[in-house]
């Protein structure tokens, strides 16, 4: 690792080094005095100056909240407007999240003609522009108002018999419609515990973290303690949440298809429903003319089988059904398909 140095008076870099390998450096941990360009030059890193670095981020990062904060002072149909904008300024500068959709489209949707697939693709980056601009409403919106554009809901009773049946339920959310929507609502009607790992950005991580938690939620780190969070909700009959459709790391996870694709699958909503007496429902927010709509399913019989092979096609079969309500509003954006195994070539 480079040495840590700090500024003197006149702006020269001092500090020490680990080993004396440069022959200009007499002895281990001998103290330097170094100018900017050869500290640059050897990838040493000045203490003082990553401290200004990470100050200046971090006023960037409140200027950015604090502009999108004003934005979502709009009304709900003018940052609609706004998000949709976007999302054809994507698709007409031949964008990579362009690039990846019609990948993802062509791959995952090979029967539909050319003209189709493009229709979908120019669709489905204006739509992916208006969940942007929503999220900023949930973020920053009155509760009550926001919860308040919800037009309708279908399949509710459905995840209230699961609860009252007392084994814990598992909510899948893909990434369809504005799933921050969702969260809002399932937080604060019937509280939720799901797992949440940090963004790079330690402002916007804590605004995501304090929005989630305002609405109800709570959050567990992504690893085993997490995991041991969510078996212990589950066995006292609450609400976890999980969104089955993220490409996971290698561990806990093996290939399953999704739309006859192999993808990374987590292994985690599997395992989850054989240790525990839980069910599992899907669930969404499709956006509807002035507002959205909820949308609550079974998932496919398939997801509760003791083999795992069949149990993890049968979660990606509960997605695709899912994407396929409006399948413009399903992130075909991301790199679903992006870890493949050895025999495949990875299609991005």
């Amino acid at each position: 690792m480079p040495p840590r140095l700090s500024c003197d008076a006149n702006g020269r870099l001092y500090g020490s080094r680990p080993n004396a390998d440069n022959p200009a450096v007499a002895g281990r941990d001998a103290a330097l005095l170094y100018n900017a360009a050869s500290c640059r030059g050897e990838g040493l890193v000045c203490s003082c100056c990553a401290g200004l670095t990470n100050k200046v981020n971090m006023l960037k990062s409140k200027l950015v909240i604090g502009a999108l904060q004003l934005l979502a002072a709009l009304p709900l149909g003018m940052l609609r407007l706004l998000g949709g904008t976007t999302g054809l300024l994507l698709w007409s500068c031949r964008s990579r999240a362009r690039r990846i959709t019609e990948i993802n489209v062509a791959r995952c949707l090979p029967h539909l003609s050319a003209a189709e697939r493009r229709r979908l693709v120019r669709a489905s980056l204006v739509d992916l522009g208006k969940t942007a601009a929503e999220i900023l409403k949930v973020w920053f919106g009155d509760p009550a108002r926001v919860l308040g554009t919800i037009r309708a809901i279908e399949g509710e009773q459905l995840l209230q018999q699961k609860l009252a049946a007392g084994g814990g339920v598992v909510l899948l959310a893909p990434h369809h419609g504005n799933w921050e929507l969702l969260g809002m609502y399932l937080g604060r009607r019937y509280g939720i515990t799901s797992m949440y790992l940090p963004g790079k950005d330690p402002e916007f991580d804590a605004l995501v973290h304090r929005v989630r938690s305002r609405d109800g939620a709570t959050l567990v780190p992504a690893d085993g303690s997490g995991v041991r969070s969510l078996l212990k909700a589950l066995r006292q009959g609450r609400l976890i949440g999980v969104l089955p459709d993220q490409e996971p790391k290698r561990t806990g996870a093996d290939f399953a298809p999704f739309f006859e694709t192999p993808a990374l699958t987590m292994t985690l909503i599997s395992n989850l429903l054989q240790r525990t007496r839980a069910s599992a429902i899907m669930a969404y927010a499709l956006r509807v003319p002035g507002g959205f709509r909820l949308v609550f399913r079974e998932p496919e019989a398939e997801l509760y089988a003791e083999s795992l092979p069949v149990s993890l096609a049968g979660l990606n079969r509960s997605v695709e059904r899912c994407a396929l309500d409006h399948p413009e509003q399903y992130q075909w954006e991301y790199k679903r398909f992006k870890k493949q195994p050895p025999e495949c070539k990875e299609p991005y």
